[in-house]
Parts: structure tokens; sequence; C-alpha cells
């Protein structure tokens, strides 16, 4: 089966990959890039329980490694949530085309695609990153350019009326980082997360220190990985909308394009299986 020996070069493998497990594939939408048609899925598993972790991955194709090792470990993460009773809500491939063309946006270029929210600041501007410490009066859940992310964002609507516990995003960082292969975006909870952290250093080494920038609503954003790893930061994504919606246990993964998928693999079932943990404990 294609989905042992890591050959994936298709969505339409990583979805087969799928169809070999004991999990049904619920289809939220439809979308046509360049006269190919895509569906898209979901898989809803351990249905029975009410605390729920939910999984994204794959909005950006060029980072097609994350739903890959999902794929991998997929079996090891339901088994270990059935054993503590958590429900996942999982979105095995956001991005389609993307992940064909192992390019960013999708096969139509629209861009952004993990825009989900603007915060409404006291002057009445929209902005869609914070600088540290920075206020807003409330925020607004807005469109999106990408007719796949419409389509998601359509459907998630429905799990945040009653968010989930805890929910993660699967990413990798393409391009250099002056140190370290892995590091996260998280919202609070430090201290458990740097937990974690350590942890996963003892696969891959952490990104420490590094200054990132985000150009968002034509202003730059300067921010920093801090030695732990981490990134607090409010950009208007997914995560942040979960967060801001209730969800406790909120964090985005990230690990370095060029790392080999067992090790992807291994380190985003660490960030799963303690989501999990956590969740079960709450």
């Amino acid at each position: 089966m294609k989905e042992k020996t890591g050959k994936i070069t298709s969505y339409q493998d990583l979805i087969f990959g799928y169809r070999h497990t004991d999990h049904r594939l619920h289809t939220y939408g439809k979308v046509k890039e360049d006269d190919k048609k895509y569906t898209l899925y979901k898989i809803i598993a351990n249905a029975r329980y009410k605390k729920t972790l939910l999984i994204t991955t794959g909005f950006h194709g060029e980072e097609f490694n994350a739903p890959i090792a999902l794929l991998h470990t997929f079996d090891k993460i339901v088994t270990y949530a059935k054993k503590r009773r958590v429900r996942l809500i999982v979105y095995p491939c956001v991005n389609p085309s993307g992940f064909d063309l192992r390019q960013r946006y999708n096969a139509s270029d629209e861009q952004p695609n993990n825009d989900f929210m603007r915060y409404v600041m006291e002057n009445g501007e929209e902005l869609g990153v914070l600088e540290k410490d920075e206020h807003f009066v409330h925020y607004n859940i807005v469109d999106s350019p990408a007719k796949e992310v419409k389509l998601l964002k359509k459907d998630i609507l429905k799990y945040l009326l009653i968010p989930p516990d805890g929910m993660i995003d699967l990413h990798q960082q393409e391009g250099s980082l002056e140190n370290g292969e892995i590091y996260a975006y998280v919202f609070d909870r430090t201290p458990l997360y740097r937990r974690i952290m350590r942890k996963l250093g003892k696969i891959a080494p952490i990104a420490k220190n590094d200054l990132c920038t985000s150009n968002e609503d034509r202003r730059e954003v300067f921010y920093r990985i801090n030695e732990d790893g981490l990134i607090v930061l409010h950009d208007g994504t997914i995560t942040d909308l979960f967060y801001q919606k209730g969800s406790k246990f909120v964090v985005t993964s990230e690990t370095k394009t060029t790392m080999p998928l067992e090790k992807v693999a291994a380190i985003n079932l660490i960030w799963i299986k303690e989501l999990i943990n956590l969740i079960a404990s709450k």
C-alpha cells in the first residue's frame, strides 16, 4: 500500500491511503482547478465521545510531508485517542491542487488561504495580524479568496458553536531558519507547551531566537521565536479563530520541509498525543 511506502505523489494517492483504513471519509465540498475536480474530505473518529481534538493540515502545498506524515500515523492517533476517550475531527488535506503541484496556493493561485478573521481596532481599522500587546475591540470572520478554504470555513463553523477542546494545524517551514528545525505557534499556556517542545528537542533541534516578519495588511509585523521554540502571535489564521472562540489547547506545529518524513511523523505524533492527554485530563 502506498501509505506504507512513503511514495505518495498526488492527492489521489493520499486519499487512497485513507480509504484503506477503517475510517469513513465524509465529503464537505468539491472544487475544480484546471479542469480537474477535487473532492474535499474530513474524517470523524471516535464519534461517541464529547471531548474533541480538531486537526487540519495541507493548507500550503509545498508543505506536503505534513499531510503524508499524518496518514502514516493516523491509525496510531485514532487508537490512542480512543483509549483516552477523545473524538477526532480531521481535515487531511485542505488544499488538494496545491498539494498536487507542490506549490503554496491552489492551482488558481488564490491567496492568502489561511485567512479566517480580522481584528477591528478602536479607529475602525481591520488588521489580520496584531503586534505584541496590541489591543482590539472585536473581530470579524472574513471570507477567503481561496475556493477550498471557503468550503472549509463553511464546514468548521458548525464546530465553533461548541468549540473543540483542542485544535492543531500541521505546517512546515520552507526556507532557512538560522538555527533549529522545529518550532510552534501558540497563544497561551506556554509552560505546558515548553515541556512538549523539550520532548521534541530529542528528535530534532529546536529553532530559537529567529526573527520573523509578517507582511499582512501592507504593514510589517516583526516577531521572534523564543528560547523555547515558541511564537505567540495573533495572525487571523484558523488556529487564531478557534482560540478566540474558546478552544483551550491550540497549536500550529512547524517542521522544516527538508526534514525526513519519519521525523515529521514522529514530531507531529507527539504533539497530537500530548494534546489528546491534555484534553482527556481537562
